[in-house]
């Protein structure tokens, strides 16, 4: 009853909720949510999603990818827009199917038609094509220093180096210098923290 409410400007309410117990029965781990969907255009919409993680089998070993999917009011005769969630420890692998923001651009939606095509059909094709490639990967262990780690030690290199430039040699002018390799997060973080030295 309340998701009907919810869904009180869908144009094919009752298909779309109908589809959504299927989703359920079969996906029981994604949730669903009206939240605001902000276009590309700036405009905002109230829209049902579906949030969760979908599992998939890479190399011997199980994943859980976290997804988004927003049910547009036109469902199921409109395509679902589809995006990864990554958590903080997580990055994005950029590929045919999967652009910089996250957003899933896969054939299944591209070829959309109801009744041929629903939301069901649309997370088997997601694991499927997630199993031959992983849409995710994790963060090098380099780049899960907290920024106070990064912080103490850049500050306890800094203050060697300005024990060192506080006695130069009399007979020449000396000039402490300092690499940072890298041009991440971390890089930018180091160079800005001896910056600050």
């Amino acid at each position: 009853m309340a998701l009907k409410r919810q869904l009180g400007k869908y144009k094919f309410r009752d298909l779309t909720i109908e589809e959504l117990k299927n989703v359920h029965h079969k996906f029981p781990e994604l949730k669903l949510s009206m939240d605001t969907y902000t276009f590309s255009d700036g405009s905002q919409k109230d829209l049902l999603s579906l949030i969760g993680t979908i599992p998939i089998r890479y190399q011997g070993h199980s994943y859980n990818i976290p997804i988004q999917i927003w049910i547009l009011d036109s469902h199921p005769f409109g395509p679902p827009l589809c995006f990864l969630r990554p958590t903080s420890n997580m990055i994005i692998r950029e590929g045919k199917h999967v652009d910089a923001q996250g957003r899933l651009y896969l054939p299944y939606l591209q070829h959309w038609s109801h009744p041929k095509t629903d939301v069901t059909g649309l997370l088997n094709e997601m694991m499927a094509e997630f199993e031959k490639t992983p849409p995710l990967y994790t963060k090098p262990a380099t780049d899960e220093l907290s920024l106070a780690e990064l912080n103490n030690y850049v500050a306890a290199i800094s203050s060697d180096l300005s024990e060192v430039s506080l006695q130069p040699k009399m007979d020449a002018q000396h000039f402490g210098k300092v690499t940072v390799l890298g041009g991440g997060d971390l890089g930018m973080a180091c160079a800005m923290s001896i910056l600050a030295k």
